[in-house]
């Protein structure tokens, strides 16, 4: 006999919670094992019940689902990454206020943030016996740590970055996206003909895309930067939250994170995509108003449908804000200069 496992013991979310505080809070006071597993019985929950599951990792939609199942509201809550120079690298808390409370307010992350404004405290590492339920953030991580259930997924990066199949899936993408939505005839075969003939031990992460995008872009007589930066994009929707590792097309179980780390370096040191980028941090999520084609003008002929899939790729999960992080302070080279003012603008926006 199979006893089912529900939400049995449910807290209330404190309103400064981070939502992925509160789900450890909910996974730990029903003897869930992890955030990963509550949020597998929840996308279960949810398609029972006939509600959709798209997008559970991000926090919206997992606020959105629990105010479903639990019949109250549930609302997400985060901080805006670049008003502050960096999180704590160790969770310091205030006790007065953990003994209150039982839930860690999502100021408690910030470095900025050293002393309780309630109990006029300093914020202090907590006793090792003293326990409770948070999720360890570090600002050098992508949030797509998360859905890799790893602490580093980076640490792998060296061997995975070598997968011939990703690389064999980008121009197959690239070619059925040109002719198909572009209607712009792509040329592929020396590109393939470079991955066949080449170990896998010599590729490097930026050396392999820049030689397959440059190959087809000199036999199909379009521009490199173009190439490359679709190349970003389809990479970047291949693996965001809502299609990774279920991405249509040969190799897909080979997606690897290097080629997502790539793709979003390739995407902020674009003008145009930058631009975007900036615009769509300030505007409202997933506003109609922004598209990929006015700011790109090699995607001018985007038709509606595909061009708003492509941008709620990098709309997912608040990276919008998260690949703004990835500017270096102390390198200009990546950030044209016409973007510069926009930019500045975006990291004074409030969350």
């Amino acid at each position: 006999m199979t006893t089912e496992q529900k939400l049995l013991i449910r807290p209330v979310k404190h309103p400064l919670e981070r939502i992925d505080d509160h789900l450890v809070r909910l996974a730990t006071a029903n003897g869930f094992s992890s955030i990963a597993t509550l949020c597998t019985y929840l996308r279960a929950w949810c398609k029972a019940a006939g509600y959709s599951s798209r997008g559970i990792d991000s926090a919206d939609t997992k606020a959105r689902l629990l105010s479903h199942y639990l019949e109250r509201e549930v609302e997400a809550k985060s901080f805006d990454r670049p008003a502050f120079a960096k999180v704590n690298p160790i969770l310091k808390t205030c006790s007065a206020c953990l003994s209150e409370q039982k839930a860690i307010p999502f100021y408690w992350y910030l470095d900025d943030y050293q002393l309780c404004h309630i109990h006029y405290q300093p914020l202090s590492k907590p006793d090792s016996n003293e326990t409770f339920d948070h999720v360890d953030v570090d600002l050098a991580q992508h949030p797509i740590v998360d859905l890799l259930d790893s602490s580093d997924p980076w640490l792998a990066y060296t061997s995975m970055q070598k997968c011939i199949d990703e690389l064999r899936w980008l121009c197959w993408r690239l070619k059925q996206f040109y002719e198909i939505h572009l209607g712009i005839r792509l040329h592929t075969m020396n590109a393939l003909s470079w991955i066949n003939s080449i170990p896998p031990a010599e590729h490097s992460s930026d050396s392999r895309f820049d030689r397959i995008t440059s190959l087809i872009a000199d036999q199909s007589g379009l521009q490199k930067s173009d190439v490359r930066l679709l190349s970003a994009l389809l990479l970047w929707q291949r693996m965001v939250p809502n299609n990774l590792f279920r991405a249509a097309g040969a190799g897909a179980e080979g997606a690897t994170e290097a080629s997502l780390e790539w793709a979003s370096r390739q995407l902020i040191a674009s003008e145009p995509m930058l631009m975007f980028i900036c615009d769509a941090h300030q505007a409202p999520r997933n506003t109609p108003k922004l598209r990929l084609r006015d700011y790109i003008p090699s995607l001018a002929g985007l038709d509606e449908a595909t061009d708003k899939a492509l941008r709620q790729a990098v709309y997912s999960c608040g990276l919008t804000t998260e690949l703004l992080v990835m500017l270096p302070s102390g390198d200009k080279s990546i950030q044209p200069k016409a973007a510069q003012k926009p930019l500045e603008a975006c990291q004074q926006q409030p969350a």
